[in-house]
């Protein structure tokens, strides 16, 4: 497991390689997401409007 650092929060996260390995890793309570550098991350939904506006984009599959 890994974080998503975002000013003083960590948000938990899958990192990931490609949209597939991270597609393989989600589950239906899940958004993929990718940063600005072109990491894939996996994060739970409600988390996401904390990292939208840092760069974090949802990858539709």
């Amino acid at each position: 497991m890994a974080f998503i650092m975002v000013d003083d929060m960590q948000i938990p996260a899958g990192k990931y390689e490609s949209k597939e390995e991270a597609k393989k890793a989600a589950t239906e309570q899940e958004l993929i997401v990718k940063d600005n550098e072109g990491h894939f991350w996996v994060v739970d939904r409600e988390n996401y409007p904390k990292i939208e506006g840092f760069g974090y984009s949802v990858v539709q599959i």
